[in-house]
């Protein structure tokens, strides 16, 4: 007894173990919707298959189908009103112009005459010259015998040496004149020009003793700060226009109206006119 007693006191008791417990899983059926306004039912699939959803989803993809072909028929009338307004508020620049004068009668403004009196067979286009021999090789034999001899111009084109007639009834003009003698011609000329006759540079430089492009030249020998005004300018020589090449321009002002109409005038399939506006359309100048 007394062994079993030390023994008990030296080694420390073993606890018994307990029995595991097993877990035991109750499974509990879904909720069932009884429709009563405080229980949320499950979401719905609107694509499921499901027999009791197909008399609902029927009707829904129905109605999709409806607003989606309303809202296309309300796009497609409101895309051919646009383009009906459109047409109508956009006015044809050559069919309502009558006549175009052209200032100098270099090899680009030679081109340029061309190019235009070719657009419109009624057009009138009357090139303001200082050569009286040039003004009868044009008006007798349609033909520039200083500049681009080698091409025929159109009929309708009309040299004078007076700037009165020349500029009576014009509805734009081309200034074609070399930059340094620009402020002295336009000067003598001023009391023709009308003060809303728009005027499209296609001077290219500076004026030499004060550095002035044509936006400034313009309008100061013209004694009119708000004559219309625009810069023709791009990567194009004389002869591609007269030989009728692709090539482009651009037309550069501060009137957006203004370049568009200039666009609508100029544009053909072989002369693509882009247009651009700017705070000083003087700076385009130097595309040129």
């Amino acid at each position: 007894m007394a062994a079993a007693a030390a023994a008990t006191a030296f080694f420390p008791s073993i606890p018994t173990p307990r029995p595991r417990l097993t877990a035991t899983v109750v499974c509990r059926p879904p909720p069932i919707f009884t429709g009563a306004t405080d229980a949320v039912p499950p979401p719905e699939d609107e694509d499921s298959s499901d027999d009791d959803d197909d008399a609902g989803a029927a009707p829904r993809r129905s109605g999709r189908k409806d607003r989606r072909r309303a809202v296309r028929i309300a796009w497609e009338k409101l895309v051919r009103w646009s383009r009906s307004w459109r047409r109508r508020n956009r006015s044809d620049v050559l069919e309502s112009t009558r006549k175009v004068v052209v200032l100098g009668g270099g090899s680009f403004g030679t081109a340029m005459a061309a190019h235009v009196a070719a657009k419109k067979a009624d057009l009138e286009v009357a090139m303001l010259l200082r050569d009286d021999l040039v003004c009868r090789s044009i008006n007798n034999t349609h033909i520039n015998c200083k500049y681009l001899a080698e091409h025929r111009l159109p009929e309708n084109i009309v040299a004078t040496t007076s700037a009165a007639d020349a500029l009576a009834g014009a509805d734009f003009c081309f200034h074609a004149v070399p930059v340094q003698f620009s402020s002295s011609f336009l000067e003598s000329i001023s009391t023709h020009v009308d003060p809303k006759l728009p005027f499209i540079s296609l001077s290219k430089g500076l004026e030499l003793n004060t550095l002035r492009t044509m936006s400034k030249i313009i309008p100061r020998a013209l004694g009119n700060r708000r004559q219309p005004f625009v810069v023709l300018s791009g990567p194009s020589f004389a002869v591609e226009l007269m030989n009728k090449l692709p090539t482009a321009m651009v037309v550069a002002s501060k009137d957006k109206k203004l370049a568009s109409s200039v666009q609508q005038l100029l544009a053909s399939p072989n002369l693509r006119i882009s247009t651009s506006s700017c705070r000083y359309s003087g700076r385009y100048e130097s595309w040129k």
